[in-house]
């Protein structure tokens, strides 16, 4: 009976969870969730609604909460539920009130006059942010730029007005060189931007940013930034600027190849200031001031000091807020006694960051930073009890940490890109170990470099032959086979990592009775096989080999049937679409920006030679991938459209080194390759001073219609816009009686594609092909709703990545490449 109360007072100290057990148990606090949830809910839905709406939810929630208040008081009795919709409204009615009146102070009807009607303003801007390169080149290919930045003061129809309103400037070469703090002059585009989204508009600039020197004031942070970012870029260190963003956050020096291998390996996380930054920081620093016999109370004091110099001089972004909220609340927790609340600690942290910055609720950095939080406190612990089981303590604990991180936060990730890192955990357990150094020996380098340059030398140098290991670690697992795992991409892809997720963490909790299920399975399959005679095995082998042809049979017989028709390639910002002519050979309609891409598509659709490449207009994002089509494999014709008097170098170049004569196309012309066969709409060839947009190749493809299949009617449109689109038309009114079965979008999605081809074809698929969270806005909801209605199903290589269709009974089917 002693041990029996002395057992379950152990147990109810661990569902208290209020100090970790003496076997270092996690400690799991989870009072605070509901008002996590809760203010986290709250947050997406404010950050939606226009100030009254915000306004008129926060009221109820505050009404709820004190009728909770004063019901509880009344009674004077416990009631838990009451008190869990308490702290719930409470903690969403702490995130409402404020966010109305924060969107309220953004208002101005000049500037919402000018989204609505998509115009042009003057405007004077405050930069929040350095200027950062886009993922997506203009359409010469020129590179191009974002920076956020607020609106100060504005003009639009010949109306002044002053705000203070968040912005996204997308401009050209000449806003590269913008920094944070900067006030610039410029005039622009405005469009609206999604709703829930931290920007209010998207501008994009159509003159150079004039930097106002008498108004831009340069802190003493961006003054040690500066002098840091010097002595970082003369250390010699072959880093390629991966020890400035891992020091001080300064992601623009980080060369875009060593960025590209950080991704492919896992490795993203190190290319700037973290949340771990954080922790190493604080840590340090209290430690180092105990060291010296300071009191308790005063290497706190330390560490919350130094923790908010390190997060001004990197400038606050989601995951080091959360670390820095986290770090201040842990040192409290320390001064008061209370020990390790992990769990508590990172509800607190996510409501009161919430409160400060609802629109951290669906920023991704921020969602992933409390997704690795969450891994590290609730499957941390148990991965290194298993793991300590067949493995030394030290190494388990190396092996669970990237592991539990990856296992919460890989769900999230195929959100941004559908792909796994092979190799993420192994080059993570690489790299861990020189993290904490190249923080810390960066610090006293960013310390001392304004006080002695000279001292804080030796401090960089370290840190940067730290950074180059890291390099080194991603080159070298990047360049490794299958170093990246195609995967589903959208919510389906997400879920199934999840359920992946699960399964791993399912065999860590149930690891002993799962071994014992697994031991007395074998035990008994040892037992059977040795009472089976030789004959019988024979007859089991028998069988299996008949089943296996079997099965091969069947397999082929699917693969004939789901051979595919058509292909959309991810080519990113772009379009490159496959259309099949034999087993192993296509034309090609365009070919992205990108050589790697265009060419790791064709490979997967084992595509060995191009009959027939089709570059419908000279536009970077439809030639610029153009080597990567002749990589590897012969390409026996090109044919091409433009409005320009020349073609472009990569285009010269990869036709004279296949011998290839590029030729014009136009209206009228046609061919046949194999089953396929192709006829060229537009342009005419008396067609003058049209736009390089309209100057498209529109070409009607038909395909298949052997083996007693239907034939298969493709439309491939290129970029031509509305009007041009209409007289081709006009000019082709068989086209609107027939229709076609699949309509390539043209402009990929953009509204100034028009909806008459959609409404005219009458397709039953149509093709977009557009980058994956693209600068462009691409496909326009308007393209998207005209589709809808149009009761047109729309394949999009942003949500799918690369498909490919197929005939099977007549049916179109669409499945992932």
């Amino acid at each position: 009976m002693a041990q029996k109360l002395s057992w379950l007072k152990r147990r109810s100290h661990e569902d208290r969870n209020v100090e970790p057990d003496e076997t270092g148990r996690p400690v799991r606090d989870l009072r605070l969730l509901p008002a996590a949830v809760a203010a986290w809910i709250a947050a997406v839905l404010a950050v939606r609604l226009d100030a009254p709406a915000a306004l008129m939810l926060g009221f109820v929630l505050t009404t709820v909460a004190l009728g909770c208040m004063a019901f509880v008081g009344y009674r004077r009795k416990h009631c838990r539920i009451l008190q869990v919709i308490l702290v719930a409204t409470g903690a969403a009615a702490m995130i409402c009130l404020p966010t109305a009146a924060r969107i309220d102070q953004q208002g101005s009807e000049p500037m919402e006059a000018a989204i609505a009607s998509e115009g042009h303003i003057t405007a004077k801007l405050l930069a929040t942010g350095d200027a950062s390169r886009a993922s997506a080149p203009d359409l010469d290919g020129s590179p191009r730029w974002i920076l956020e930045a607020t609106l100060l003061e504005g003009t639009f129809g010949g109306e002044r007005f002053t705000a203070s309103i968040p912005l996204v400037v997308l401009g050209g070469d000449d806003w590269s060189a913008v920094k944070d703090g900067d006030m610039v002059r410029a005039a622009g585009k405005v469009t609206a931007t999604d709703p829930g989204e931290r920007a209010r508009a998207l501008m994009i600039g159509s003159t150079a940013p004039d930097r106002l020197e008498h108004e831009t004031e340069t802190g003493p942070m961006e003054q040690v930034r500066e002098r840091f970012l010097t002595l970082a870029g003369s250390t010699g260190a072959p880093d390629d600027g991966l020890m400035a963003g891992m020091v001080i956050g300064a992601r623009s020096v980080v060369a875009e190849d060593l960025v590209v291998r950080m991704q492919s390996t896992g490795l993203t996380h190190l290319t700037a200031v973290s949340g771990a930054n954080c922790s190493y920081v604080l840590a340090f620093v209290f430690l180092s001031c105990r060291a010296f016999r300071l009191p308790r109370w005063a290497a706190a004091l330390g560490g919350i000091v130094s923790l908010v110099a390190f997060v001004l001089l990197v400038r606050p972004e989601p995951s080091v807020l959360r670390a820095a909220v986290m770090g201040s609340i842990g040192v409290l927790a320390v001064l008061t006694g209370r020990g390790r609340l992990s769990m508590t600690l990172l509800f607190l942290s996510i409501a009161a960051l919430l409160a400060v910055d609802p629109w951290l609720s669906g920023e991704y950095a921020f969602i992933l930073s409390v997704a690795a939080t969450s891994g590290l406190v609730l499957a941390g612990p148990l991965l290194v009890q298993r793991l300590e089981t067949l493995l030394p303590r030290w190494i388990a604990q190396l092996l669970a940490v990237p592991l539990a991180a990856q296992l919460f936060c890989t769900p999230i990730l195929i959100l941004i890109q559908p792909a796994i890192p092979t190799y993420s955990l192994l080059a993570n357990i690489a790299a861990a170990p020189v993290v904490p150094f190249i923080t810390i020996a960066g610090m006293l380098a960013v310390m001392l470099v304004s006080l002695l340059p000279l001292a804080a030398l030796p401090f960089a140098v370290a840190a940067g032959w730290g950074a180059s290991w890291v390099a080194g670690v991603a080159g070298f697992f990047a360049s490794a086979p299958l170093a990246v795992i195609p995967w589903p991409s959208g919510a389906g892809g997400a879920a199934l990592s999840a359920l992946s997720s699960l399964a791993v963490l399912a065999v860590a909790v149930w690891w002993q009775p799962l071994r014992a299920v697994v031991r007395s399975a074998a035990a008994k399959a040892r037992s059977a096989v040795r009472g089976i005679r030789i004959r019988a095995l024979k007859w089991v082998a028998a069988g299996f080999a008949l089943g296996c042809a079997g099965l091969w049979a069947a397999a082929g017989a699917v693969h004939e049937t789901a051979e595919w028709t058509i292909a959309g390639c991810d080519v990113g910002q772009g379009d490159g679409f496959v259309v099949r002519t034999g087993e192993h050979s296509a034309m090609v309609f365009d070919a992205g920006p990108d050589p790697a891409l265009i060419d790791r598509c064709l490979d997967a659709l084992q595509v060995e030679t191009v009959d027939l490449l089709v570059i419908t207009h000279l536009h970077q994002d439809h030639y610029g991938g153009i080597e990567g089509v002749f990589s590897d494999r012969p390409v026996r014709r090109l044919l091409y459209s433009t409005s320009e008097a020349a073609l472009p170098d990569e285009v010269i170049e990869a036709t004279t080194d296949a011998g290839l004569v590029p030729e014009p196309i136009v209206a009228g012309d046609t061919g046949a390759l194999g089953s396929t066969t192709w006829t060229a709409l537009w342009p005419f060839p008396d067609v003058t001073d049209a736009s390089e947009n309209d100057a498209s190749a529109v070409v009607l493809v038909t395909t298949g219609g052997t083996d007693g299949r239907s034939p298969v009617d493709v439309l491939f449109t290129g970029d031509i816009e509305e009007e041009a689109a209409d007289e081709m038309l006009v000019a082709h009114r068989d086209l609107t009686l027939s229709g076609v079965d699949i309509l390539k979008v043209a402009h990929h999605g953009a509204r100034n594609g028009g909806h008459r081809l959609i409404e005219a074809t009458s397709p039953s698929v149509a093709l977009i092909s557009a980058g994956r969270h693209n600068d462009y806005g691409h496909p326009h909801p308007a393209t998207l709703d005209a589709l809808d209605a149009a009761g047109v199903y729309a394949a999009r290589t942003d949500q799918r990545g690369s498909f490919f269709l197929f005939a099977d009974d007549g049916t179109l089917r669409i499945r992932s490449l």
